[in-house]
């Protein structure tokens, strides 16, 4: 009774976590604005929104919200939520509740 029971469960993880995989996607752009709600000053530690401006398949602003955790991940080391203004960035994040929340942000190095 138990090892059917134990598969069931094991299956509707796998897939939850699947899901969840997949509802990832990444946008890039030069970030035009920023909003620091709160912030430690420690890396992970900034809460706010950055707004993009995209280019390519749809072109526009969009608003990035970062939660505390976030790392702002620049070359070998990191950067505040302030700090990515005029700066290129790979965001990559999930849909929640309407909103775009990042799960990893990178600036982008600019090429000499």
């Amino acid at each position: 009774m138990r090892r059917p029971l134990i598969a069931v469960v094991l299956a509707v993880l796998l897939s939850a976590a699947v899901s969840v995989s997949f509802a990832q996607q990444q946008i890039e752009g030069t970030v035009v604005n920023t909003k620091l709600t709160t912030c430690a000053m420690k890396p992970g530690t900034c809460e706010g929104t950055m707004v993009l401006d995209t280019k390519g398949a749809t072109p526009g602003q969009v608003t990035i919200k970062i939660q505390k955790g976030t790392v702002i991940k620049h070359g070998d080391g990191y950067l505040f939520l302030p700090g990515t203004k005029g700066r290129v960035v790979a965001v990559t994040y999930v849909e929640d509740k309407g909103e775009k929340v990042a799960k990893s942000v990178e600036v982008k190095v600019a090429k000499p």
